[in-house]
C-alpha cells in the first residue's frame, strides 16, 4: 500500500501551505508589541499624533478645505491639536479656489473655533493680495483674524504695511492699526 497516492499528496500539501500561511501571519501580526512600542515614541501627554498628513474636507460633495502637514499631534490634557507646517487650501461653493495659507506652526483649541497661526504665515486670496506676518489668530464666532505683529499686504499695485491686524473675514475688511505704511499705482492695477 503506497502513502502516495494523489488524494494523500493533495491532502499533505494542503496541510504545509496551511502550517506556512499560519507562520506567515504569526510573524507577521504581533500588535501588542508594535503598539507598545509606537506608544513609548510619543511624548508625554500626547494621545494621537500623525504624520505626513494631507485631509480634504468635503460638505455635499464638494471640497471646502484642504490641511496638508507634517506632523498633527493633539495634547490629551488641554485637547489642543499643534500642527507641524500647514498648508491649507480653501474653495468656495463652487468647488473653486477661494484662498491658501500657509504657516511654520498651528495650534487649533479643543472646541476648534480658535486658531493660531506662528512663523511664516502666508495668506493668500484668488484676487492676487498676499499677507504676510509672524503670528496670526482666528476666532470663529466673530469670523475674524488678529495679529500684533508686523503685517505687510502686497498686491497688484498695492503695497501696505503696518503693525497690528484686525480682519474681518465675511465683510473683508482689513485695519492695519499702527505704523502704517503704503503705496499705490493704479498703472499696475487691472
Amino acid at each position: 500500500m503506497s502513502y502516495f497516492k494523489p488524494r494523500n499528496l493533495l491532502l499533505v500539501l494542503a496541510l504545509a501551505l496551511a502550517l506556512i500561511l499560519l507562520a506567515v501571519i504569526g510573524l507577521r501580526y504581533r500588535p501588542a508589541s508594535q503598539l507598545q512600542t509606537v506608544v513609548k515614541a510619543l511624548p508625554k501627554g500626547v494621545d494621537v499624533s500623525m504624520q505626513d498628513i494631507d485631509y480634504t474636507h468635503l460638505e455635499e460633495g464638494q471640497a471646502r478645505w484642504r490641511l496638508v502637514a507634517s506632523q498633527v499631534v493633539r495634547q490629551a490634557e488641554t485637547g489642543r491639536l499643534a500642527v507641524n507646517r500647514p498648508r491649507m487650501s480653501f474653495y468656495d461653493a463652487q468647488g473653486e479656489p477661494s484662498g491658501s495659507l500657509e504657516a511654520d506652526q498651528g495650534e487649533v483649541s479643543d472646541d476648534y473655533q480658535r486658531v493660531r497661526l506662528i512663523g511664516h504665515v502666508v495668506l493668500r486670496n484668488p484676487d492676487g493680495y498676499t499677507l504676510y506676518t509672524d503670528h496670526l489668530d482666528y476666532d470663529q464666532d466673530s469670523q475674524t483674524a488678529t495679529s500684533d505683529a508686523h503685517v505687510q499686504l502686497v498686491g497688484e499695485g498695492v503695497q501696505l504695511e503696518g503693525t497690528g491686524l484686525v480682519f474681518n473675514v465675511p465683510k473683508r475688511l482689513l485695519n492695519l492699526s499702527a505704523d502704517v505704511r503704503g503705496s499705490l499705482d493704479p498703472a499696475e492695477r487691472k
